[in-house]
């Protein structure tokens, strides 16, 4: 009778113990899809950051080259001309 008991007893150890790393894995799984999801939109955050000033950057340079443009595109003088 006391093998019984303590495979019973054991048995109720096993199942709380599977209850509890159940539990445990659900709220891993959980919280890691949470901290993925918060990654991917820090990725993104910076990504987007750095694209903003590469695109800033570029905005001045274009701003600047039509700036240099406009001064040369003023008329010429016919004695200006090129000579070929």
């Amino acid at each position: 009778m006391e093998v019984i008991t303590e495979y019973v007893d054991h048995r109720a150890e096993l199942e709380e113990r599977i209850r509890s790393l159940e539990s445990e894995q659900t709220t891993l799984t959980t919280e890691i899809s949470s901290l993925k999801e918060k990654l991917t939109t820090l990725e993104l955050e910076r990504h987007a950051n750095s694209l903003s000033n590469e695109v800033e950057a570029l905005r001045t340079e274009k701003a600047v080259l039509e700036e240099k443009i406009s001064t040369y595109s003023s008329p010429i003088d016919q004695t200006e001309s090129y000579k070929v």
